[in-house]
């Protein structure tokens, strides 16, 4: 039915004027709310004065048929909470129960049991003892085991790599590493007669500091070496090969693959790699990355995962850059032109990164549903005769997602495309057809158009601007983040009042059949309108009052602040190289907006008059970023303490400066110091940086201008020689150049002071500090 029909709206105005000219009329009730001054309100307010509603315009079919208000809006809670229950089933259910066990199923129990190994060593920060030796003598030993108990039909080789070697990237602002003697542990599973192809499954053993890394990533390690263990004693010859890469230096950003995929002369064989990741701590593992195109590899996941879980729509958020995070599917893809698959486990991410990560927090349900999709795929992928001729079906993207977890809806974007064409055609025809009417009812019809949408337009911009009052007010007096520990307060905060305003908008304009059925389903909007504003002015109460504290150090469910401690010396030097400048201090940062709010209460040395200044004649203002992260943390802290001492100080030098015969300055460096180092570059007015010998050649800035360059080593390393070269086009006074090397000392001996065990004692236990002593020197040529 058309309800915005003008001759069935004309006739029922007509027949209700005749009526009312009969009978008497009796004193009528004002309608709830003034509707707006356009057409069919007007239309609507001379239909209201009937008697008992002889006509019957919408506003009149909706108050004989309308629900009451109390039905109504029990309809629609109850609608919304058998959605949540859906949901929520659906994650939580993460594998059908079943004995494991059988010949050639994967096995979560031993998978478990390498987890709880690996994560016992400890953190694995790259270039550490617990990185480098313990966890790389444990996967060997595990992957001999496989080998003598594996089938004769296929073969297996085993290869530690060492790679050196550099790379720019654009991530976080853009930036440049350089690693040296790094490890992966990398096993070659084929045919005992060979294989030309391979499927690549890769995971990483090393983890951030002061975190054991059970989900980030030891968990994806443990699967892989099940996983090469069900395949290697399978009775089915396998068609290509897999190789399994346990790589080394994820956390380093992304190094160990890069190395792997520029470098190893098994690369040559990748065709489709799997990469197993994580954003959080168990749970589902979510393929929130595919492609670059390919959508052969789509269609494979969705025809062999047993418990398929997939969002085009993360995949488009991941990729946008939104999130600062990236995962080795960036380098296979940039530096191996491959085309793979990208899985995370996402559930929890309050702990990622933390001491919480641990193993126990990991059900051993999630380590099934993941080494059964994961052995799957595999199994699919070697069996498969297009992964030896992939690159001929390399066109085209999908669009892909899943039905609660039960299946999987894929389709071609073109597909996707011509529906939405469809869509926008269907609409245009509607309207071109009613404004093809009589030119009366053509007028009357777009008014009505144009004053429909104009309302919705009304509705959404008011109810955001609700909503961004009430937020910038609670960060005025303090209360920022208190729905990060309960969900439930930005429903009740943020949700009520959002939704109260487009009601009340739409309520004024009830004709209209736009956006929210509800409003026109129910009678009456007065009580759910007054049920929704006392939440919300209920929950703001709570809320200013400090009842909703954001963190929590419950032992089954923490939900930790993160703070990062730098106890480090700084010494600035001059263009005569001697020292105009040198402190000691613990630098703080906390990467959430309530800064250090909270801790000011228990530590109270920690407060805004410590608050850093910017050097500006230092590039990223003259402090030892150990990523260049500057841009998202403007704010943070710096708390006088003594000197640092390590006793493996880092040295830095100028090996050489010298004149090119194209009139540039060329500058040859060494450096020695710890596993991981951050050098960073500023050239002055009147030069450029046009050269150096890191990554591939031609100088990357990072936002705001500088140069960063990110430096990692194993445990043994040569030292570290780079030269820069600068085009000057004006000779300063103060020199061409400044640069900064800044040494963190983030495991061994080297990694603790007494004034940061002392100051991380005082944080409370709902916050999670990480701290490492750094060293930072700044000279200028």
């Amino acid at each position: 039915m058309e309800w915005g029909s003008e001759s069935a709206a004309v006739r029922r105005h007509r027949a209700g004027g005749e009526r009312r000219e009969e009978a008497a009329a009796a004193p009528q009730p004002e309608n709830e709310l003034s509707a707006p001054e356009c057409p069919a309100a007007a239309r609507g307010a001379s239909m209201r004065k009937r008697p008992r509603g002889g006509g019957g315009g919408a506003g009149g079919r909706g108050a004989r048929a309308g629900l009451s208000e109390a039905r109504a809006a029990l309809g629609v809670a109850l609608f919304l909470l058998a959605l949540r229950a859906l949901v929520q089933l659906s994650l939580q259910q993460l594998v059908l129960r079943r004995a494991p066990g059988r010949a050639g199923d994967f096995d979560a129990r031993r998978a478990r049991d390498h987890l709880e190994h690996i994560t016992s060593i400890g953190p694995r920060t790259t270039g550490s003892i617990e990185n480098e030796i313990l966890t790389v003598r444990y996967l060997l030993e595990q992957i001999k085991l496989i080998e003598v108990q594996s089938s004769s039909l296929h073969r297996i080789s085993v290869d530690v790599q060492h790679p050196t070697g550099s790379f720019s990237i654009d991530f976080l602002g853009g930036f440049t590493s350089y690693y040296d003697n790094i490890t992966n542990v990398v096993v070659k599973l084929e045919p005992r007669d060979g294989a030309q192809h391979a499927v690549l499954a890769n995971c990483h053993f090393d983890s951030v500091p002061n975190s054991p890394g059970a989900s980030d990533d030891a968990v994806s390690c443990s699967v892989m070496l099940e996983i090469l263990r069900v395949l290697s004693t399978s009775s089915e010859a396998l068609q290509h090969a897999v190789v399994f890469l346990f790589n080394g230096a994820e956390e380093n950003v992304l190094q160990a693959s890069h190395g792997f995929i520029t470098q190893h002369p098994w690369a040559s064989l990748i065709r489709a790699f799997i990469n197993l990741e994580a954003a959080g701590v168990g749970g589902k593992e979510l393929v929130f990355q595919t492609g670059p195109e390919n959508p052969w590899l789509v269609q494979a996941y969705v025809s062999a995962a047993k418990h398929p879980f997939a969002s085009v729509v993360a995949q488009e958020v991941f990729q946008s850059g939104i999130i600062p995070s990236d995962t080795d599917f960036r380098i296979y893809r940039d530096f191996g032109s491959i085309p793979g698959i990208d899985l995370a486990f996402i559930e929890n991410g309050y702990i990622y990164h933390t001491k919480y990560d641990t193993a126990d927090r990991i059900l051993t349900d999630s380590i099934q549903r993941a080494g059964d999709n994961i052995l799957a795929v595999l199994k699919y992928l070697t069996s498969s005769d297009v992964l030896a001729t992939a690159s001929d079906y390399r066109h085209g993207n999908m669009i892909f997602f899943d039905v609660l977890g039960v299946f999987v809806i894929a389709y071609p974007s073109h597909v996707g495309s011509v529906v939405n064409y469809m869509v926008v055609m269907t609409a245009v025809l509607y309207l071109g057809k009613k404004l093809l009417q009589s030119r009366h009812k053509t007028v009357t019809y777009t008014k009505d158009f144009l004053c429909g949408l104009v309302i919705t337009l009304i509705g959404w911009f008011i109810s955001l601007v609700t909503v961004l009052i009430i937020a910038v007010f609670i960060s005025l007096i303090g209360q920022s983040l208190s729905w990060y520990n309960h969900f439930y307060v930005s429903v009740c905060l943020y949700g009520t009042a959002a939704t109260a305003k487009v009601i009340f908008i739409h309520t004024l304009a009830k004709r209209f059949y736009y956006m929210i059925n509800f409003i026109y389903l129910a009678k009456s909007t007065k009580k759910t309108m007054l049920t929704l504003s006392s939440i919300c002015a209920v929950t703001f109460l709570l809320v200013c009052s400090g009842v909703f504290f954001p963190y929590s150090s419950n032992p089954t469910n923490p939900k930790p602040k993160r703070v990062f401690l730098q106890h480090m010396t700084r010494t600035f030097h001059d263009l005569e190289g001697s020292i105009v400048k040198r402190d000691s201090g613990i630098w703080i940062n906390g990467f959430d907006y309530t800064g250090m709010s909270h801790i000011t209460p228990h530590i109270p040395e920690i407060n805004d008059t410590i608050r850093t200044h910017c050097e500006e004649n230092a590039p990223l203002c003259g402090f030892p970023w150990y990523l260049p992260v500057h841009f998202l943390n403007r704010k943070n802290w710096y708390l006088p303490a003594p000197e640092v001492s390590p006793r493996n100080p880092a040295h830095f030098r100028l090996i050489s400066k010298e004149q090119t015969p194209w009139d540039s300055i060329k500058l040859t460096f060494e450096a020695i110091g710890p596993s991981h180092m951050s050098f960073y570059v500023r050239a002055h007015k009147g030069s450029t940086l046009s050269q150096w010998s890191l990554g591939s050649g031609t100088p990357v800035t990072s936002r705001g201008g500088d140069y960063f360059v990110f430096y990692s080593h194993g445990l043994q390393a040569s030292a570290w020689q780079f030269w820069i070269e600068v085009q000057v086009s004006e000779e300063q006074p103060e020199g061409v150049v400044t640069v900064a090397i800044a040494a963190h000392y983030q495991s061994g001996e080297d990694n603790r002071s007494s004034q940061l065990d002392a100051l991380k004692e005082k944080f409370p236990d709902w916050a999670f500090p990480s701290a490492w002593v750094c060293t930072y020197s700044l000279f200028v040529f």
